[in-house]
């Protein structure tokens, strides 16, 4: 997920706008409704992250398989625990 308002977007709702003369206060108001809504929600989601985090520091278990957090999308995982690559595949005991 990206973070901010797209350039684009910025863009799209700016053509909105009248080219023959300043925004009104109504205008403006709508637009920072709209970006206001897109910012609450991304920030939801950052303070859902930082709660994350903040049960995961210190935590210790590393655990691919149980983590949400941790490389949740990490590939390796299927074949076990533990550093994948360095123990190579014939070692599939799970310890987690």
């Amino acid at each position: 997920m990206r973070y901010g308002i797209p350039l684009a977007e910025v863009a799209e709702m700016l053509s909105d706008l009248p080219d023959d003369r300043p925004p009104s206060r109504v205008e403006w108001g709508a637009i920072s409704a709209t970006w206001g809504e897109h910012l609450a929600r991304q920030r939801a989601v950052l303070e859902r992250m930082q709660a994350e985090l903040t049960g995961c520091i210190g935590c210790g278990c590393l655990s691919q398989s149980r983590c949400a957090v941790l490389n949740s999308e990490d590939r390796l995982r299927t074949d076990g625990a533990g550093p994948r690559r360095v123990l190579g595949s014939a070692a599939t005991t799970d310890t987690d």
